[in-house]
């Protein structure tokens, strides 16, 4: 996976071992940004490789690259691989990149240890994914994509409910405490999938008093969090 800019190189200089290679400009190098990395990357043996403005150009996936980049060992992670650790943040065919990006960031604020994102949405690595994640990709402990058929079964034997975001469920507001949960939310084209649809316990809706059709599905992951992680407190 290829990250640039010196706010995500920051961050996955935090996770010893994940950048393989850093690639830097001259005019980056003689910047004021590179002196607070250079400590970190010295740390992990990575002398930056020198690369010219054009290439720069040629990496970058904006339209202004600050000049440096690095190269992951992104350890994906598959559902099925590894123990389920709720709460969970399910995402269901969330085909838009920067929705994806921003879900990810917001899991990542209320402190979620899981993301389990279905095979059909965008690609976790997906420089729009990670440039609108700010870091998430680095501080969520279980990360993964793939398929996700066998997770209600393992949520069901350490019951732990399913929560799904739709328009016609209970008030999210009027939810009681709960200890832990699984909460998925689906694309805003098409909403849930079927199959998740028909594995709920429980439909939670973000009541609203305007003339929009719906909320933005991060918009409603971070109300719909908050409430969660409230209840939890109580």
């Amino acid at each position: 996976m290829l990250i640039e800019g010196a706010r995500l190189v920051a961050e996955a200089l935090q996770a010893p071992g994940t950048i393989e290679r850093l690639m830097v400009t001259g005019p980056f190098l003689a910047g004021e940004e590179w002196p607070r990395l250079a400590g970190p990357a010295g740390q992990q043996s990575l002398g930056p490789d020198a690369i010219t403005a054009k290439q720069a150009e040629q990496l970058s996936q904006t339209r202004s690259p600050q000049g440096i980049f690095a190269l992951l060992d992104w350890p994906l992670q598959a559902p099925g691989k590894s123990a389920v650790a709720p709460p969970l943040l399910v995402l269901d065919a969330i085909a838009d990149p920067g929705n994806l990006g921003a879900l990810l960031r917001t899991a990542d604020w209320f402190g979620l240890p899981s993301v389990y994102v279905s095979a059909d949405s965008a690609d976790i690595t997906n420089p729009k994914v990670v440039r609108s994640a700010m870091g998430a990709h680095f501080h969520l402990p279980h990360l993964l994509q793939g398929d996700l058929t066998s997770l209600p079964g393992q949520l069901a034997q350490l019951g732990v409910p399913i929560l799904g975001a739709v328009l016609d469920g209970e008030p999210a507001a009027e939810l009681a405490p709960l200890a832990e949960w699984a909460l998925v939310l689906g694309s805003e084209a098409h909403g849930l999938s079927r199959f998740w649809l028909e594995r709920l316990d429980r439909r939670l809706t973000v009541a609203g008093g305007g003339a929009a059709e719906s909320l933005n599905v991060s918009v409603a992951a971070g109300i719909l969090l908050h409430r969660l992680k409230d209840t939890a407190g109580q």
